[in-house]
């Protein structure tokens, strides 16, 4: 159980290193690359969660695979940047969610994904909450996309 809660750990500040270390150097991709990591965040608290409802055999498999542990923090970064691409895209729009001032400036291509800025501080704090909302409960993301795919 020990080494489960270590490798937590060490997991949860890797992330925050790599959260500080884009904000403090970052560049234009800066946003996106945050996106990411607080999703990532957002995978490690909804598993840090669920642990609760394990049994003993499932914690002792835990710990033993790195896998295991870093996989739905991964997994949670990717889904905020699905919720990213919906909100760029528009096909996820209104009050409570970010809005993107069109940039004459920003890369072009894919990169381009990443190099977004929000309309303000208002739409910053609502991405990086969508972010992190996306990473945490995964299965609302995915039922977002099965609403999408439905239309």
């Amino acid at each position: 159980m020990n080494v489960l809660w270590k490798r937590l750990f060490v997991l949860l500040v890797g992330i925050l290193a790599l959260c500080l270390i884009v904000l403090a150097i970052g560049n234009e991709y800066r946003g996106g690359i945050l996106v990411f990591l607080i999703g990532n965040i957002g995978g490690y608290v909804g598993f840090h969660k669920s642990l609760g409802g394990l049994k003993d055999g499932e914690i002792i498999d835990l710990a033993t695979s790195w896998w295991s542990i870093i996989a739905p923090s991964f997994i949670g970064g990717v889904l905020a940047m699905v919720l990213y691409i919906l909100f760029l895209s528009g096909i996820i729009s209104g009050e409570l969610f970010p809005r993107f001032k069109p940039e004459s400036t920003a890369a072009q291509g894919v990169l381009s994904l990443l190099d977004q800025k929000a309309d303000d501080l208002h739409s910053y704090a609502k991405l990086f909450f969508w972010s992190f909302v996306g990473g945490f409960n995964q299965k609302h993301v995915v039922d977002i996309i099965e609403s999408v795919k439905a239309k």
